[in-house]
């Protein structure tokens, strides 16, 4: 069973308007145990499990019939959760490393890039501030971080860029600059990836306010943000997921119960329909 750590009791009350949320506080937060992240070819899972104030990190079959690596890294450290149903993140695109993200919500966020054929450690990224993992650039060159207002504030969050080889935060956030009064907040509940790792589709659940899309250009480093007009329950949008058509030029938000189209985004120009009326 996954251990999550940190302060839960801070957004217990927040979480009473989504109790269908799989974790106490917005993704992407760290998670020790459960299936871990698969590797590129899906015949590895790279876990985390507590070891005190460190962490063992095992490289297990995909059906848990063999632990072919297993190395205890300091401090203490997780696989990254992109959404409240528990999808795991952090693999670079060519699944030769891939990253892990601190425990809790704390003062200072750290990320370990880990190789895949060893579990050597190859970079320690200690941050001031919230920060979680959010993408990663497809020839490994730049981090995508989701960085939380403050612990106290967890549902509002910017996206910001980490230059790997220059080893720095970059200034600024990434944002869409088309909608520069757009705020970013509310629940991860699904990501689509294209092919080539450039771009990520995430959907969120805004309660109090609409659902969105956030697209994210991990090459040029942009954003855009396409809202989906709502009306009704506010729980219903973690029922949906995301899905690319085959060709890559339309995103469709399915729902989960029946397999309905509900909203297609049609991605040269963001315009939203609804096929189904």
């Amino acid at each position: 069973m996954a251990r999550l750590l940190g302060s839960l009791i801070v957004v217990v009350g927040a979480l009473a308007v989504v109790q269908v949320a799989s974790a106490a506080y917005p993704a992407p937060y760290a998670v020790q145990g459960g299936d871990g992240l698969p590797s590129l070819d899906g015949s590895l899972h790279f876990v985390t499990l507590n070891a005190g104030s460190n962490t063992r990190l095992e490289a297990v079959g995909a059906q848990r019939d063999a632990t072919p690596m297993s190395r205890t890294i300091l401090g203490a450290f997780g696989v990254a959760q992109l959404t409240q149903a528990g999808l795991a993140g952090g693999l670079f695109h060519d699944g030769s490393a891939f990253v892990l993200q601190s425990m809790g919500l704390k003062a200072t966020s750290s990320f370990m890039i880990v190789g895949t054929k060893d579990l050597v450690p190859h970079a320690t990224i200690r941050l001031k501030g919230t920060f979680g993992f959010d993408a990663v650039s497809p020839d490994g060159s730049k981090l995508y971080l989701i960085q939380h207002t403050s612990a106290q504030d967890i549902q509002h969050y910017v996206v910001r860029a980490y230059d790997l080889k220059a080893r720095k935060l970059l200034p600024g956030r990434v944002a869409d600059k088309t909608q520069s009064s757009w705020i970013m907040q509310g629940w991860a509940v699904d990501r689509a990836t294209t092919s080539d790792g450039r771009w990520a589709y995430t959907l969120y659940a805004n309660p109090g306010g609409y659902p969105f899309v956030h697209a994210l250009d991990t090459v040029r480093g942009v954003a855009h943000c396409i809202g989906i007009p709502w009306r009704g329950d506010g729980s219903a949008p973690f029922n949906m997921r995301l899905a690319l058509s085959g060709d890559g030029r339309s995103l469709a938000v399915d729902r989960t119960s029946g397999g309905a189209t509900f909203v297609a985004v049609d991605l040269s120009t963001w315009k939203v329909s609804y096929p189904n009326g």
